[in-house]
C-alpha cells in the first residue's frame, strides 16, 4: 500500500515539473492589465469583434449610399451587433475578474497547505527524537508518518490544481498556456466589509436597473397613447385598448420592481451571512492556533500524546482551507452586489473599441 502511494506521489510531482517548461515567460499582471489582454486576445471575444466590425462597416456603407431602406436594415443590424458586443465585453470582464480571484485564492490555498505540510514534518522530526529516547512507540511514529503522507499528497494535489488554474487563466487571456503569471493585486482577497444597508441598496438598484427603466418607458408611452385616445375624434375602442395597455404597463413595472427588490434582498442577506461565517472562521482559526500551541507545550512536557497534536494540526489545516475558499465566495458575491446597484467599476465601458 505504501509503495503504491509513494509511486502516486512521484507521478504527481513529475506531472507538476513537466507541465511548465523552465523557459516559460513570466508576466506580472494587475486585474486591469489582465482584462486589457483578454480584450485583445480572447478567442471568443475576437469572433464577436469581427461581427461587430462588419456590422459597423455595413452601417457606414449604408450611410454613404443614402438608401433609406438599406440604412434602416443596417441600423437595426448594427444596434443588435453592438448590444451583443457590449454584453460579451461585460461577460468577459466578469470571467477575467472571477478567474483572477480564483487564481489568487488557489495561491493562498497552496500556501496554507504548505504550512500544514511543514507542521507535519516538524512534528515527525520531534516524534522521532522522542522515539529514539524511548518516550514514544512505533504506533506514535506511524501516526505522524501517516499525517505527513496525507499532508504531502494534499500539497502535491494543490500544486497541480494551481497549475491548472494558471493554464485556464492564460487561455482566457489568449496567452500561451505555459506563460508564468504573477498576480500583483494581492490585496484583492482581503476581507472588505459591506457597509450599505438594504434600503440604500434597493434605492440604488432601482435607479440603475435596465429592466425597470424599460418598464417606466413603456408606461410613459402607454400614458401618452391614453392621452391621445381621449380626443373626441378618436373612437371609444381606441381609448379602451389604450387604457388596457396602460394598466398592463403599470403591472409590468410593479413586477419588475418587486422582482428586483427580492433579488437585492436575497443577495444582501446572503452576503451578511457570508461575512458572519468568515468572522466566525477567523475566531475559530485563532482559537485552534492557540489550542495547538498549548497542546504542543503539553506534549513537550510529556503530558500529552502525539495523537492530539496530529489531530489538532489537521483540524487547523482544514479550517485554513475553508477560510480561503469562503473568502473568495464572499469577495465575488460582494462585487456582484455592488455591480447590481451600480457602484462597481465597469472597466469594459471605458475600454477603447477598435
Amino acid at each position: 500500500m505504501l509503495k503504491r502511494s509513494s509511486k502516486l506521489l512521484i507521478i504527481l510531482t513529475c506531472l507538476l515539473l513537466t507541465s511548465v517548461p523552465v523557459w516559460a515567460e513570466t508576466l506580472e499582471l494587475s486585474l486591469a492589465e489582465a482584462f486589457a489582454l483578454s480584450l485583445a486576445n480572447n478567442l471568443s471575444f475576437r469572433l464577436q469583434r469581427i461581427d461587430w466590425q462588419a456590422a459597423r462597416a455595413d452601417l457606414e456603407r449604408a450611410e454613404i449610399v443614402g438608401d433609406s431602406e438599406m440604412l434602416k436594415e443596417a441600423s437595426e443590424a448594427w444596434e443588435k451587433a453592438n448590444q451583443l458586443y457590449l454584453d460579451e465585453k461585460a461577460s468577459l470582464y466578469s470571467s477575467v475578474r472571477n478567474s483572477y480571484y480564483q487564481l489568487l485564492e488557489k495561491e493562498t490555498s497552496v500556501a496554507n497547505v504548505l504550512k500544514a505540510k511543514e507542521r507535519a514534518e516538524n512534528q515527525l522530526a520531534v516524534d522521532k527524537k522522542k522515539f529514539e529516547a524511548g518516550l514514544l512507540s512505533t504506533l506514535d511514529i506511524q501516526r505522524s508518518e501517516n499525517s505527513l503522507f496525507e499532508a504531502e499528497y494534499r500539497y502535491e494535489k494543490e500544486l497541480i490544481g494551481l497549475e491548472t488554474e494558471r493554464m485556464k487563466f492564460n487561455e482566457l487571456l489568449g496567452l500561451p498556456l505555459d506563460t508564468q503569471i504573477v498576480l500583483t493585486e494581492r490585496m484583492l482577497l482581503e476581507f472588505v466589509p459591506f457597509e450599505l444597508d438594504l434600503a440604500a441598496c434597493v434605492e440604488l438598484a432601482f435607479s440603475v436597473d435596465g429592466g425597470i427603466a424599460a418598464a417606466k418607458e413603456r408606461l410613459a408611452k402607454a400614458k401618452e397613447a391614453v392621452s391621445a385616445a381621449r380626443s373626441p375624434f378618436s373612437p371609444r375602442v381606441e381609448l379602451e385598448r389604450a387604457l388596457a395597455e396602460e394598466e398592463k404597463a403599470e403591472i409590468a413595472l410593479r413586477q419588475a420592481e418587486q422582482n428586483l427588490y427580492f433579488k437585492i434582498r436575497s443577495s444582501f442577506y446572503s452576503l451578511l451571512d457570508q461575512a458572519h461565517n468568515l468572522e466566525a472562521l477567523e475566531q475559530q482559526i485563532e482559537l485552534e492556533r492557540k489550542t495547538l500551541q498549548a497542546e504542543e507545550a503539553k506534549y513537550a512536557a510529556g503530558v500529552l500524546s502525539n495523537a492530539q497534536i496530529v489531530s489538532q494540526q489537521e483540524k487547523l489545516a482544514d479550517l485554513e482551507r475553508s477560510y480561503s475558499s469562503s473568502l473568495l465566495s464572499y469577495t465575488l458575491a460582494r462585487l456582484d452586489l455592488l455591480r447590481t446597484i451600480g457602484l462597481a467599476e465597469e472597466p469594459w465601458e471605458a475600454a477603447a473599441d477598435d
